[in-house]
């Protein structure tokens, strides 16, 4: 049997996370015949990447102190000739990220494209170092530093082409010898070669992707906390690890925010029977994510998100239009505000925009414009998002509970989710804390 195991960047910073690493796949590799290895860019070097795209004037400085990381740790584990050709290799990719960081300062421009490209150098030097170490430490390991998924051209956010990226995997996958494989996350390439990412998260989803496109049925996504927890422990400190979840309750629970999961994490699950452990590099405890609800279920876990604003747009003039709504929504797209929540009453009248306070000004500014046309009045909030999610809310007793605790609140908004696993309420600014609070002691507690 095979399995799919995803290192976070988290779990990989200082030499203690790699002895760890090393024991993991080596206690994993005694149960399982092959192991396919995605691994995220060690722990805040995307970041740094990023850095590089905007502080120019230090850039090289940046590319300097990445690389020097990297070595670091390498001469903790290897030596000789491991360390030689490891050496090699990520020298080639400094040499290569150096040139790059100067070209931008110099140009004093930075495309999406580029953008990718140089994002992409942290997965694959995490690539060569985490596989190079595996080998110093006797475990057969063979590391692929390069993207192996198809995606379109969509950069920062691509979508993965999947009868492409199915034919290629298996052809890079079938050419190697060794048990155990090290592949980046969170990157792919285009048709012609062009390097892409798939948003930041994007390795939990690259490894359920290759579990889909392997024909796995287990993936293990390893993380620093034991398992998708009920709330944030920094916010809910009697949170605790949950044992199992649905496939929908996983997918609500991640565009909600928890763990920051990328949105798309458990979309390759869909009609396969691929089971995915949430684990710790560090404690015992797990979440195992596994078909579908089931009658035992109750409430799972409670979601914050703050910072937000609730743009309002008034106008009899949308009443009985079509495409006024999608007029509006458009405006948003055309800004490049992603819309969290969007609502409107059966009188047509308002429609009403959760949007992130940060890309909100450019959304308001477009609708002003809108103003004597299509637009009569634009109102903006600010507002809490609180999500709670449990396959129990189909039971008319614990959604009649939830449902009256909220309304102590008087929600602007409250939505369901998909196949009716989670309740969303939107309320005014500061209310979020309490309700949800509220609602998590539900979770825990019943």
């Amino acid at each position: 049997m095979d399995l799919i195991v995803k290192i976070g960047g988290s779990i990989q910073k200082d030499e203690n996370d790699y002895k760890l690493i090393v024991d993991k796949i080596r206690e994993l590799h005694k149960k399982y015949n092959r192991i396919v290895v995605v691994t995220s860019a060690i722990k805040n070097v995307t970041n740094e990447l990023l850095n590089i795209t905007v502080n120019t004037e230090i850039s090289g400085d940046i590319v300097t102190e990445i690389y020097e990381r990297h070595v670091k740790l390498l001469s903790k584990f290897t030596d000789g000739k491991e360390f030689e050709n490891a050496f090699k290799g990520l020298s080639k990719l400094s040499d290569e990220l150096f040139r790059i960081a100067w070209s931008i300062r110099v140009l004093d421009e930075v495309t999406p494209r580029v953008r990718d490209y140089v994002l992409s150098f942290g997965e694959r030097m995490a690539t060569i170092l985490l596989s190079s170490i595996l080998r110093s430490n006797g475990i057969e390991a063979e590391g692929i530093p390069y993207p192996i998924l198809i995606t379109d051209s969509n950069y920062g956010e691509a979508n993965v082409i999947e009868d492409l990226s199915r034919k290629e995997t298996l052809n890079v996958i079938s050419n190697v010898k060794s048990n155990v494989i090290v592949i980046p996350g969170f990157i792919g390439k285009t048709i012609d070669g062009r390097y892409t990412t798939l948003g930041r998260g994007g390795s939990d989803y690259t490894a359920t992707l290759f579990g889909k496109l392997l024909g796995m049925n287990e993936v293990r996504l390893i993380t620093e906390v034991p398992g998708i927890m009920t709330g944030d422990p920094k916010k809910f400190p009697n949170a605790k690890t949950i044992p199992r979840l649905s496939l929908e309750e996983a997918i609500e629970l991640s565009q909600l925010g928890a763990k920051r999961l990328h949105p798309r994490t458990f979309d390759p699950l869909f009609d396969t029977s691929i089971k995915v452990f949430v684990e710790s590099l560090y404690e015992d405890g797990f979440t195992i994510i596994d078909g579908k609800c089931d009658s035992n279920d109750g409430l799972k876990g409670i979601s914050l998100l703050d910072n937000l604003k609730l743009i309002t747009v008034e106008s009899t003039k949308i009443v009985g239009k079509i495409g006024s709504a999608a007029k509006i929504t458009t405006e948003a797209k055309e800004t490049g505000v992603n819309i969290i929540s969007i609502s409107q009453p059966a009188s047509e009248t308002t429609i009403q925009l959760a949007v992130d306070s940060t890309s909100a000004s450019r959304l308001l500014n477009r609708l002003e414009e809108l103003k004597g046309s299509l637009v009569k009045n634009v109102e903006v909030k600010d507002i809490d998002v609180v999500g709670i999610i449990g396959c129990g809310i189909r039971k008319k007793e614990i959604s009649t509970k939830v449902l009256s605790i909220a309304a102590k609140y008087d929600p602007l908004s409250i939505s369901r989710g998909i196949s009716n696993v989670s309740l969303t309420f939107i309320v005014n600014k500061g209310e979020g804390d309490r309700l949800s609070k509220e609602l998590h002691e539900v979770i825990v507690n019943g």
